[in-house]
């Protein structure tokens, strides 16, 4: 692996075994090593917001915003600061970020063709022109994707979910969860798949024609020493997009549902 270290106040460039990466403050631009496959970029924060947007260049950059933290203690101004910075690891196109004093923004920018695993204790997630694997996933805090193609699995335990998609990778499935926030998904109007949609304490709504299959009721053990069952009404919706396709999996416990078709 080749670990990279960025510290706020510094500015260093440094070359071994034959990669180079620049340094700027907290600043860093890996260039690509391997075009044979597409790059993963894997982001975890503690409590931060991560900007992902796409260029037309094949490094990522990745850039740490570290404004407001305390800097002055009883007048005088703190001097090198070891604790602060981005941490970076490149170990065959798979690029491991972390900020090392946890509570920071960090803003990539990758090549348009790079899947994404992207974690945030609190904090927001907003990603931009990716075309690859794209996993999002947040304690609390918004997700955000807009103009995705590939496959996406978004998780938010207090949050709301809004992804736009150009185009889906039929062969891998679909998923989006939250226990509290709206999730609002728009999809390619000729995208086929195979959905369940379950929303406790809230409404499904779609401009596509879905197909309903599936009984409701479900037959369950109660538990009781006779051994005796129980019918219920499952409020999981199921249905077909298009004839059906890729799996595509939406829970919200509380909050609206949207499967928008992209105009």
């Amino acid at each position: 692996m080749k670990p990279i270290l960025a510290l706020i106040g510094l500015t260093l460039a440094v070359c071994a075994a034959g990669i180079a990466q620049d340094y700027s403050g907290d600043r860093i631009v890996v260039p690509a090593r391997n075009s044979s496959h597409p790059r993963v970029v894997s982001c975890s924060l503690l409590n931060g917001a991560i900007t992902v947007k796409t260029h037309a260049g094949n490094e990522v950059i990745v850039e740490g915003d570290h404004h407001g933290r305390e800097e002055h203690e009883g007048g005088m101004r703190r001097i090198g600061d070891s604790t602060r910075g981005l941490e970076v690891v490149e170990d065959d196109n798979v690029i491991t970020v972390h900020d090392r004093y946890g509570n920071g923004a960090v803003f990539l920018t990758v090549p348009v063709d790079t899947s994404l695993k992207l974690h945030t204790l609190s904090g927001g997630i907003d990603v931009e022109g990716v075309h690859g694997e794209v996993e999002v996933h947040t304690l609390n805090g918004h997700l955000t994707l807009t103009d995705i193609s590939g496959t996406v699995t978004a998780d938010s335990q207090n949050g709301p979910i809004r992804v736009t998609m150009d185009s889906v990778n039929g062969s891998k499935p679909l998923a989006f969860s939250t226990l509290n926030g709206v999730v609002d998904i728009t999809l390619p109007a000729d995208v086929k798949a195979d959905l369940t949609v379950k929303s406790n304490h809230g409404a499904v709504y779609s401009d596509f024609d879905v197909t309903l299959g599936g009984s409701r009721a479900v037959t369950e053990r109660n538990g009781s020493p006779d051994g005796r069952y129980r019918i219920r009404i499952d409020n999981t919706i199921r249905g077909t997009i298009n004839g059906g396709g890729v799996d595509l999996t939406i829970h919200t416990l509380n909050g609206a549902v949207y499967i928008r078709k992209k105009k």
